[in-house]
């Protein structure tokens, strides 16, 4: 008589993670495992099992279960890396998928923090903080419906209130990180065990040390960030401009000034990208949001006719254009702040409907349907920031690299553009941006709506355009790291151990072999353990 074939035997460690957790909270089905090996742009071998555990206790057991066996932990927040942040580089690997560490822990309105765990969304602390009138400095990246507070702080991020506040890891205060061996570090104030998480200096600052570690260190827990009011009013201006050269030195003037709390910009390429996009005008919801946003009755009325109008030919004459948001404790406070710059503008740029930062304050955390382009090409970005000055300059490198390609790039169909950002007041981000037909990932056909996926051509697997791809953005990075420049979510992608001082690598080095010794913490990140 036939018998049925034997189950597949489980890494004993997977069976410790199912006993501890509940079989519910550990994922073995090969298309889960899959998915999770993952990301917008690459893929690993796929992980023994993926644990979801749903406490700070559970998530420092699971790390400790699977360390004592030897085998890899990869942290893993909203799933939105494009450098191999949290992917596999051996199949000996679990996966910790920190979505349901998504509490929102303690507001204090009063002093001005919040402790929240680390898998929450943006969204979620957004919302959290919304009826408070309260919202951090730095309030996320436009994917901020997906990804999480951790996933930022382990691999920097940067948008919402950066122009005036900088990156993410400014508005942080104090960290719970979970070791390779399972216990619990407490930085910053939090290591204040007689006080409360309100302030980050408190001795030798460990929490910057775990901020933009790209998980190579420990798992982001806990995380206490500052608080602001909700400004009162906004303004939104956008410009255009002739040249690369003309739009990063006024983007540097107004950085300088400290006025706009997001100031970005694209150049002509990703401009043409951008505007395919199902029509502004046409999107309901996003017009609907503008007009809720500028009130009630007549404002709200000509606030969504502007838009209407607009429609999307407002910058069929623009090469680059500039689209910045300032916000103010009151009406006043907002226009004169945007008063002021457009005086720093001046003759340098001609101002165009500001439709662009306006949607976009109006639905910050919309669906992350970028992660493909408008035509359903493959995307990927790759980026740097440099100071204020030398933007031009980076600018011109990254256009030589794609000229001496070009006629590759025609033949392939592989399209690029540029997005621009300011960083506070100390840099410029320039980030340029690939599209290419080739066909899309089980991660895209798991995160993206179907509905919208619907819509999009479908494309055929792509090979020799994607190692074109590859050999471009890699030559990108090698002059991103000649440049000096610096580049948020390092993951596996970027040459940072190249670019470090030989002092720092070292002990860099020495402090990865202090709390990871056997390098199964998120192994190849930063370039080490790999």
């Amino acid at each position: 008589m036939a018998t049925s074939p034997a189950a597949p035997r489980l890494h004993p460690a997977v069976a410790d993670l199912i006993a501890a957790l509940g079989a519910d909270s550990v994922l073995l089905d090969d298309a889960d495992r899959q998915f999770y090996a993952q990301d917008v742009y690459g893929a690993g071998p796929p992980p023994l099992a993926v644990a979801r555990p749903a406490s700070v206790e559970a998530l420092a057991q699971a790390v400790r279960i699977a360390t004592a066996a030897g085998l890899a932990v990869l942290p893993r927040g909203g799933g939105m890396s494009y450098t191999d942040g949290y992917l596999p580089v051996r199949s000996e690997s679990i996966t910790l998928d920190l979505a349901a560490l998504n509490r929102v822990v303690a507001i204090d309105a009063e002093d001005r923090y919040v402790t929240v765990e680390c898998g929450a969304t943006w969204k979620e602390l957004h919302d959290a903080l919304a009826p408070h009138g309260l919202r951090t400095p730095y309030w996320g990246p436009l994917s901020g419906l997906r990804s999480t507070i951790g996933g930022a702080l382990s691999q920097g991020s940067i948008f919402l209130g950066s122009g005036r506040y900088g990156p993410v890891a400014e508005s942080l205060l104090g960290l719970d990180v979970v070791l390779p061996d399972g216990s619990v570090l407490a930085t910053g104030a939090h290591a204040n065990g007689r006080g409360e998480p309100f302030f980050r200096q408190f001795g030798p600052d460990l929490t910057g040390l775990f901020a933009g570690d790209c998980g190579a260190l420990g798992v982001k827990a806990r995380a206490t960030l500052k608080l602001v009011p909700v400004p009162a009013a906004t303004e939104h201006l956008s410009f255009g401009f002739d040249d690369a050269d003309t739009l990063f030195a006024v983007m540097a003037d107004l950085a300088r000034a400290d006025l706009a709390s997001e100031c970005f910009a694209f150049d002509p390429g990703l401009q043409k990208q951008r505007m395919k996009r199902t029509s502004l005008a046409a999107d309901a919801k996003a017009l609907g949001n503008v007009m809720k946003a500028a009130g009630s009755g007549l404002s709200a009325l000509k606030a969504g006719a502007k838009i209407v109008m607009a429609g999307r030919s407002f910058l069929d004459d623009v090469q680059f254009s500039m689209h910045a948001s300032f916000d103010g404790r009151d009406a006043d406070d907002a226009a004169a702040r945007a008063a002021l710059a457009r005086r720093i503008v001046g003759a340098r740029g001609r101002e165009v409907e500001n439709t662009i930062p306006k949607v976009m304050r109006a639905n910050p955390f919309g669906e992350v349907t970028s992660m493909l382009g408008p035509n359903g090409e493959r995307w990927v970005p790759v980026h740097g920031t440099v100071p204020l000055s030398k933007a031009p300059a980076l600018y011109a490198a990254c256009e030589a690299v794609f000229e001496a390609h070009r006629a590759d790039c025609e033949r392939l169909q592989i399209d690029h553009g540029y997005l621009s950002c300011t960083v506070g007041d100390r840099g410029i981000l320039v980030e340029p941006v690939f599209y290419w037909p080739d066909e899309r990932q089980a991660f895209h056909e798991r995160v993206l709506d179907a509905g919208y996926l619907a819509k999009l051509p479908a494309y055929p697997a792509n090979p020799t355009a994607r190692a074109k791809v590859a050999e471009i953005r890699a030559e990108i990075a090698r002059v991103l790291m000649e440049s000096g420049a610096v580049s948020f979510q390092i993951g596996k992608f970027y040459r940072y151990q190249e670019g470090l001082a030989p002092s720092a690598r070292a002990w860099l080095a020495r402090v990865k072999q202090a709390v990871d010794p056997r390098g199964l913490m998120n192994p190849g990140s930063l370039g080490l353990g790999r």
